[in-house]
């Protein structure tokens, strides 16, 4: 009878350990990765988009990455690329990035490559995590949260130095709590910088991209690869029946560089002939 006893217990024990082991599987096979290698001149134009009119031209697939070149004077914040698509659940973003030449600020928050995110709540709650260089040659790791309350927008921001040009920036949620993470250069392991209480929403915009604080410094980014893992994509295009509209993430077009406009170059182009016309009247009649 002790026997029987024992033998059912180790019999339900080991039942219990399947049905966790067969629990755990069923997460991890229940989460999708999407990998994006911008070596050799790649682009998914299935799955990602540029943001914003014009932007295209500041853009370059190239075979060493994804090249973003912001030049002085056209006041764009940011510029930056994004999914076709949703996140939704927990997930985990990585990218690497280079910066193949710095220049120092004269103003504003920094300069450098970012990873940005907005959710679909009604506090519009949105983080970012930067490898950016401020004014006075201060290079830092920038993490910010930020939140509407009351009609205002709060920004909880940390800075931490950083040293080399190139690295990977991570975002990593689980339930509510995101956390940022980073490497600096080549190093294998990753470093938290802090964690947050972000919330369960979807991510609505997710931007790879290089923030330009001052318009008069230009921005150089090279990106090598982005990596998106997540318990669903919604609205991903292979989710989607043929001719069925795509979520494209809107954005703010892009300003152009500072230059006189069309209609006051015609402007002055009449005025200057209506005062041509005068002088020729003028010394006709004398």
């Amino acid at each position: 009878m002790k026997f029987q006893f024992h033998s059912a217990v180790i019999l339900s024990g080991a039942a219990c350990l399947l049905l966790l082991i067969s629990g755990s599987l069923r997460a991890e096979q229940g989460r999708r990765e999407l990998q994006f290698n911008f070596l050799g001149e790649q682009f998914d134009n299935e799955q990602l988009v540029p943001l914003g009119m014009g932007v295209v031209r500041l853009m370059e697939p190239r075979r060493d990455g994804l090249f973003f070149n912001l030049p002085a004077g056209h006041k764009i914040s940011v510029l930056g690329i994004s999914p076709r698509f949703q996140i939704s659940g927990d997930f985990e973003i990585t990218a690497t990035y280079e910066v193949p030449a710095w220049k120092n600020p004269q103003s504003g928050y920094g300069l450098g490559p970012s990873v940005y995110l907005r959710m679909h709540d009604e506090n519009e709650s949105a983080a970012m995590i930067g490898r950016l260089l401020r004014p006075g040659n201060k290079h830092v790791f920038s993490t910010t949260l930020s939140t509407t309350v009351e009609g205002k927008r709060n920004y909880d921001v940390k800075l931490v130095d950083a040293k080399q040009n190139s690295g990977k920036l991570k975002l990593i949620r689980t339930g509510k709590q995101l956390k940022f993470l980073i490497s600096d250069g080549t190093e294998d392991e990753f470093r938290e910088l802090r964690e947050v209480e972000l919330g369960t929403a979807d991510v609505d915009l997710l931007r790879l991209g290089a923030q330009q604080s001052d318009a008069e410094t230009p921005v150089q980014v090279l990106w090598k690869d982005l990596s998106i893992t997540a318990e669903s994509f919604p609205n991903h295009p292979d989710s989607l029946a043929v001719g069925e509209r795509q979520h494209i993430p809107t954005y703010q077009a892009a300003p152009q560089p500072q230059s006189i406009s069309l209609i006051w170059s015609l402007v002055a182009g009449i005025a200057l002939l209506c005062i041509l016309l005068a002088v020729y009247v003028v010394r006709k009649r004398a």
